[in-house]
Parts: C-alpha cells; sequence; structure tokens
C-alpha cells in the first residue's frame, strides 16, 4: 500500500479543529503518523477515506473522474456554518 501526505491547501471560515493552509496528516500503512503530522480532524476524514483508500490501494484517481486528489471536508463553512471549510490535497508520500 501507498503512503499518503495530506495537506490542507485552503481554509474558508474558521476550522474548529485548527487546521491552518499547509498543515499536513501523514499515513503510513493504517496509522496516521502523529510525529509527522499537524493537527488532525476526525471529522474530516468522513471526506477522505474514500479517496484515501483508493490512492493507498494504489488507483489512479483520474481513472476514478477525479482530475486531481482534492476533497473538502465536509462542514460548509461561512454562511452556512458558524465554522469552517478545507480543502485538502491527497498526495502518495515520496521520501526525502
Amino acid at each position: 500500500m501507498v503512503n499518503l501526505v495530506i495537506t490542507a491547501k485552503e481554509v474558508k471560515g474558521h476550522c474548529s479543529a485548527g487546521i491552518r493552509a499547509g498543515d499536513r496528516v501523514v499515513l503510513r500503512g493504517a496509522n496516521i503518523a502523529l510525529d509527522e503530522s499537524d493537527k488532525v480532524c476526525g471529522f474530516a476524514f468522513a471526506s477522505l477515506y474514500p479517496v484515501i483508500m483508493a490512492a493507498r490501494l494504489g488507483h489512479d484517481l483520474k481513472d476514478l473522474g477525479l482530475s486531481e486528489r482534492l476533497v473538502q471536508c465536509i462542514d460548509p463553512g461561512p454562511p452556512h456554518s458558524a465554522g469552517g471549510t478545507v480543502l485538502f490535497e491527497i498526495k502518495a508520500l515520496t521520501e526525502t
């Protein structure tokens, strides 16, 4: 399985989990690498999970109709909620 990095690309409003643009979550195998990750929002994984599984299994997301690996969290943000919404990018983790 592919290890992944999920990066917050854009935040609209105020994210209740405190995520800011540039924050990242690293997934190694079935685990969140907490020592390599910034803030983690459990609610965001509701939107991220289907894309995470497809990417980790090596599927080219373009074959699934996704031109990019961008996913938005489930909080719609202003003006629809008091919270904020985050746009995440999911990529295979390249070791440096």
